[in-house]
């Protein structure tokens, strides 16, 4: 897979900097959801965040940059909350129903909703983020869905003739079950009933078709 050369990679090289740096992700996060991509102007993100514009252009190269960098942000805390190294060594039913559960859990919520939204808006018109998110999705959920999977064969729990593409099958099952709170704006208080129960349905029937006679 080629790699697509992002400022969003360049690092703060001090912790003053760094805390700039999280800074201005911060603020532009917030700025980019309220007015929308179009709307707001690396200018004022750094007059809100404060520090010099030199040093935002240094760090994320252009606005589109600045986006890129905050979605990375948004996808590696997913990443965090989502696969904590420990669900890796549980029995697969255990470790998928875990994973799945904090996927839609994280994925109705409000602020990812309105995530969700900016991205779908803005990808047809900024090719280079286009191509990232996608390497990154692959990068933050289907590569630690594979490894689960991988695991849980290497354990002889499942069979599976291309965990890779079973990987990418379930993120996608997953991530559709969230598609009803993406059209309602999320929920404030968490998935509903129905959406846990979709969540245990997948996970059962995925595992009825993967699981090891």
């Amino acid at each position: 897979m080629t790699v697509v050369a992002s400022e969003s990679s360049r690092v703060a090289p001090t912790l003053k900097g760094e805390a700039r740096r999280q800074r201005l992700l911060e603020t532009a996060a917030d700025a980019f959801l309220e007015f929308g991509y179009a709307d707001v102007s690396m200018q004022e993100i750094v007059r809100q965040a404060g520090g010099s514009a030199s040093t935002a252009y240094q760090l994320f190269g252009n606005k589109e940059g600045l986006l890129i960098a905050v979605l990375q942000r948004e996808l590696e805390q997913l990443r965090h909350q989502v696969f904590p190294e420990e669900v890796f060594a549980l029995p697969v039913a255990q470790a998928l129903e875990v994973i799945a559960q904090r996927m839609v859990a994280h994925s109705v919520q409000q602020r990812s909703v309105q995530f969700y939204r900016l991205v779908m808006a803005e990808c047809h018109r900024l090719e280079k983020m286009a191509d990232y998110l996608r390497q990154q999705v692959a990068i933050q959920i289907y590569h630690p869905l594979e490894r689960c999977l991988r695991a849980a064969c290497a354990r002889g729990e499942l069979q599976i003739d291309d965990p890779e593409q079973a990987a990418r099958m379930l993120g996608n099952l997953i991530n559709g079950i969230a598609q009803e709170a993406r059209l309602e704006g999320g929920y404030a208080n968490g998935p509903a009933e129905r959406d846990k129960a979709a969540c245990s349905y997948s996970i059962h029937m995925f595992l009825r078709a993967f699981r090891s006679p």
